[in-house]
């Protein structure tokens, strides 16, 4: 089944419990079949509210289409796995909350490689972890990325971040996609 964003895309929210609702994407295929995709943040994630049937917008379809080519850029092609991991950093990088940032927990990278946004990148802890991110932001605010894990979860020095967390990394700490071997599999939500 093919997805290309259309007039029929639209924001919205999931049924409440106690409050929290979460964040879905109405879309429809290539046929004409609609289809509720449940992003992996709740209305308490977020600091900017879309409005319940608020249209999807060219700039959604640009976020999109940077998301998707990042991650085709590191041969993950497969719909399947490429949407939900495309919609979730479109949903990130436009409504979730800003974290603070969090360098000390990282190896910087001494790379002078440019940083675009949808570009997939890794992440390496100073206690021997890597994780995979995709970057937020075209440009840095302050030489600080907002970046999205992408891998199911990550244990970073005892704080469990779960697939779609956002973290805010200094530049010189994000490296081209698994450019540092350690023998680790990766594993995509």
């Amino acid at each position: 089944m093919k997805f290309t964003p259309g007039n029929e895309w639209s924001w919205g929210y999931g049924s409440e419990n106690n409050g929290i609702a979460p964040l879905v994407l109405n879309i429809c295929d290539d046929e004409g079949k609609r289809y509720v995709f449940t992003t992996h943040y709740t209305n308490a994630d977020l600091r900017e509210f879309p409005q319940p049937g608020q249209a999807f917008c060219i700039e959604d379809a640009a976020l999109l289409t940077d998301f998707q080519e990042g991650l085709y850029n590191i041969n993950i092609v497969k719909d399947e796995i490429c949407l939900p991991l495309a919609l979730n950093a479109l949903a990130c990088a436009r409504f979730v909350k800003l974290p603070r940032p969090c360098g000390r927990l990282f190896l910087p990278f001494a790379g002078a490689e440019l940083i675009l946004r949808g570009q997939v990148v890794s992440l390496y802890s100073k206690n021997g972890g890597v994780g995979d991110f995709m970057v937020l932001d075209e440009f840095p605010d302050s030489d600080v990325y907002r970046v999205m894990l992408l891998n199911q979860e990550w244990d970073l020095d005892h704080i469990i971040l779960k697939a779609g967390a956002m973290i805010r990394v200094p530049a010189n700490c994000l490296c081209a996609y698994r450019s540092i071997s350690i023998g680790r599999n990766a594993r995509y939500a």
